[in-house]
Protein backbone atom coordinates (compact mmCIF):
# COMPACT_ATOMS: atom_id res chain seq x y z
CA UNK A 1 0.00 0.00 0.00
CA UNK A 2 1.01 3.51 -1.15
CA UNK A 3 -0.17 7.30 -0.32
CA UNK A 4 -0.60 8.63 -3.45
CA UNK A 5 0.42 12.45 -2.99
CA UNK A 6 -1.06 15.19 -4.91
CA UNK A 7 0.31 15.23 -8.91
CA UNK A 8 2.27 17.65 -11.13
CA UNK A 9 -0.09 20.35 -11.81
CA UNK A 10 2.14 21.90 -14.51
CA UNK A 11 0.93 19.02 -16.94
CA UNK A 12 0.33 21.18 -20.52
CA UNK A 13 -1.65 19.70 -23.12
CA UNK A 14 -1.48 22.44 -25.52
CA UNK A 15 -4.69 22.06 -27.81
CA UNK A 16 -6.42 19.84 -25.91
CA UNK A 17 -8.99 21.76 -24.08
CA UNK A 18 -10.74 24.75 -24.70
CA UNK A 19 -10.66 27.09 -22.35
CA UNK A 20 -8.16 26.74 -19.04
CA UNK A 21 -7.51 23.20 -17.63
CA UNK A 22 -5.02 21.75 -15.44
CA UNK A 23 -4.74 18.42 -15.52
CA UNK A 24 -3.17 16.73 -12.12
CA UNK A 25 -1.15 13.81 -13.00
CA UNK A 26 -1.28 10.85 -9.94
CA UNK A 27 -0.37 8.36 -11.54
CA UNK A 28 0.97 8.24 -15.09
CA UNK A 29 0.92 4.92 -16.81
CA UNK A 30 4.31 2.82 -17.23
CA UNK A 31 2.85 1.15 -20.07
CA UNK A 32 0.07 1.62 -22.64
CA UNK A 33 -1.92 -1.01 -21.22
CA UNK A 34 -1.80 0.39 -17.44
CA UNK A 35 -4.23 3.06 -16.24
CA UNK A 36 -3.44 6.47 -15.74
CA UNK A 37 -4.96 8.29 -13.03
CA UNK A 38 -5.26 12.18 -12.74
CA UNK A 39 -7.05 14.57 -11.35
CA UNK A 40 -8.30 17.24 -14.34
CA UNK A 41 -9.11 21.09 -12.95
CA UNK A 42 -11.58 22.79 -15.47
CA UNK A 43 -12.53 26.55 -15.01
CA UNK A 44 -16.24 27.85 -16.57
CA UNK A 45 -16.95 26.14 -19.41
CA UNK A 46 -13.76 24.86 -20.32
CA UNK A 47 -13.76 21.34 -21.77
CA UNK A 48 -11.65 18.74 -23.25
CA UNK A 49 -11.62 18.16 -26.95
CA UNK A 50 -12.99 15.07 -28.45
CA UNK A 51 -11.06 11.66 -27.26
CA UNK A 52 -10.74 8.39 -26.93
CA UNK A 53 -9.27 5.62 -25.04
CA UNK A 54 -8.11 2.19 -26.17
CA UNK A 55 -9.24 0.52 -23.27
CA UNK A 56 -12.07 3.06 -21.83
CA UNK A 57 -12.62 5.68 -19.19
CA UNK A 58 -13.95 6.29 -15.84
CA UNK A 59 -14.17 9.81 -14.41
CA UNK A 60 -16.33 10.80 -11.22
CA UNK A 61 -16.99 14.31 -10.81
CA UNK A 62 -15.36 15.19 -7.27
CA UNK A 63 -16.25 19.10 -7.28
CA UNK A 64 -18.23 21.34 -9.05
CA UNK A 65 -20.51 21.29 -11.82
CA UNK A 66 -19.43 18.91 -15.25
CA UNK A 67 -20.86 17.81 -18.61
CA UNK A 68 -19.55 14.81 -20.63
CA UNK A 69 -20.39 14.53 -24.16
CA UNK A 70 -20.40 11.43 -26.86
CA UNK A 71 -22.14 10.71 -29.81
CA UNK A 72 -25.10 9.56 -28.04
CA UNK A 73 -25.58 13.37 -26.65
CA UNK A 74 -24.33 15.65 -24.33
CA UNK A 75 -25.66 15.69 -20.25
CA UNK A 76 -24.80 19.26 -18.30
CA UNK A 77 -25.54 19.74 -14.53
CA UNK A 78 -24.01 16.81 -13.61
CA UNK A 79 -23.23 16.94 -9.43
CA UNK A 80 -20.37 15.97 -7.20
CA UNK A 81 -20.20 12.14 -7.22
CA UNK A 82 -21.36 11.62 -10.99
CA UNK A 83 -19.40 8.57 -12.57
CA UNK A 84 -19.10 8.25 -16.07
CA UNK A 85 -17.47 5.00 -18.08
CA UNK A 86 -16.48 4.98 -21.72
CA UNK A 87 -16.16 1.97 -23.03
CA UNK A 88 -13.03 0.98 -25.34
CA UNK A 89 -12.89 3.43 -27.83
CA UNK A 90 -15.56 5.40 -27.78
CA UNK A 91 -15.17 8.76 -28.70
CA UNK A 92 -16.25 11.48 -26.04
CA UNK A 93 -15.55 14.78 -24.26
CA UNK A 94 -15.81 16.04 -20.67
CA UNK A 95 -14.94 19.41 -18.47
CA UNK A 96 -17.25 22.07 -16.50
CA UNK A 97 -20.53 23.38 -17.19
CA UNK A 98 -21.33 26.61 -18.42
CA UNK A 99 -20.53 29.64 -15.38
CA UNK A 100 -19.25 26.94 -13.02
CA UNK A 101 -15.60 25.26 -12.48
CA UNK A 102 -15.33 21.21 -11.40
CA UNK A 103 -12.51 18.59 -11.36
CA UNK A 104 -12.89 15.20 -12.45
CA UNK A 105 -11.16 12.01 -10.93
CA UNK A 106 -9.73 10.30 -14.22
CA UNK A 107 -8.92 6.39 -14.54
CA UNK A 108 -7.93 6.08 -18.25
CA UNK A 109 -6.73 2.78 -20.04
CA UNK A 110 -4.01 3.16 -22.31
CA UNK A 111 -2.53 5.87 -24.31
CA UNK A 112 -5.54 8.62 -25.27
CA UNK A 113 -6.15 8.94 -29.12
CA UNK A 114 -7.01 12.75 -29.28
CA UNK A 115 -9.07 14.35 -32.31
CA UNK A 116 -8.29 18.26 -32.87
CA UNK A 117 -12.35 18.78 -33.02
CA UNK A 118 -13.82 21.65 -30.48
CA UNK A 119 -16.93 19.29 -29.27
CA UNK A 120 -18.38 22.89 -28.60
CA UNK A 121 -18.57 23.82 -32.61
CA UNK A 122 -18.89 23.05 -35.71
CA UNK A 123 -20.37 20.12 -37.23
CA UNK A 124 -19.19 17.73 -34.87
CA UNK A 125 -20.89 19.10 -31.69
CA UNK A 126 -23.61 17.27 -30.33
CA UNK A 127 -26.65 19.11 -29.25
CA UNK A 128 -26.39 20.69 -25.61
CA UNK A 129 -28.51 19.69 -22.92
Amino acid sequence: MRVLPEGDKNYVYAGRFTGQVQLEMIIEAPTPTDVDLARVHHTDGAVTKWHRHPGGQIIVLQSGVGRVGSAEGTWAGLEPGTAIETVPGEMHWHGADEGHDCVWLSFAYGVTDWTDANPLEGDEAPARA
